[in-house]
């Protein structure tokens, strides 16, 4: 549950959602703009368990993203890999820090696929192979980078690179004024990719872990 401010009513009145649906616990986000959240929540027991850098990119202003280093395509032009997707998200999901061992199911194929554009859904290939996806999503307050995955023995080849200087180049041909992205504190290569495209550090988001309220 969000928390952009904090008080001891809506924190009684989230956990008694919580409880009736059978949990045990909240998952609270925050985030450093309200950093009282944070404190309020700590001094109740929570303990922080993920942290995200947010990050935004002035199209416009920005390099030229140069040219990837991986055959990079879309789910517009190859829609034949849905399935080499779907087996690369249930493995890349689980990877997050933090969130290790998160399940997904068939419902991605509407989360994670169909909601989103597929000529700015973008997959790296190496010959006939996926070996990483990511893709651009637009909500009501803008463009953003979403989920991105690379298969584990590419990891740290340049795929997440290529991915990304994809996206920022449909971003400049599409007349996107923004993008914003936001990558966990412990993927320091991904965030020092940010950083070389351009992409600049504007708050983090702060998920917290905690007890239900007393009755």
């Amino acid at each position: 549950m969000w928390f952009h401010d904090f008080d001891d009513t809506r924190w009684r009145e989230a956990s008694n959602a919580a409880r009736e649906l059978g949990k045990s616990g909240l998952e609270a986000w925050t985030t450093t703009r309200t950093p009282d959240v944070a404190e309020l929540l700590l001094a109740r027991g929570y303990e922080e368990a993920r942290r995200y850098v947010v990050s935004e990119l002035d199209v416009a202003a920005a390099p030229d993203p140069g040219q990837p280093a991986f055959e990079v395509t879309t789910l517009a032009e190859r829609p034949d890999v849905l399935l080499a997707l779907y087996e690369l998200a249930r493995i890349a999901h689980g990877d997050q820090p933090g969130r290790e061992g998160t399940r997904i199911n068939m419902s991605w194929f509407e989360w994670g696929l169909r909601a989103q554009l597929p000529d700015a859904y973008f997959v790296a290939l190496e010959g006939d192979a996926v070996v990483g996806y990511g893709y651009l999503e637009r909500r009501a307050d803008g463009w953003r980078n979403g989920f991105l995955a690379v298969v584990r023995e590419a990891r740290g080849r340049g795929v997440a690179g290529a991915l990304k200087r994809a996206q920022v180049a449909w971003a400049k041909h599409n007349g996107v004024l923004t993008l914003t992205t936001a990558n966990e504190v412990r993927l320091e290569g991904l965030l020092a990719l940010n950083s070389r495209l351009g992409y600049v550090r504007v708050y983090e988001e702060i998920v917290l872990r905690g007890p239900l309220a007393a009755d």
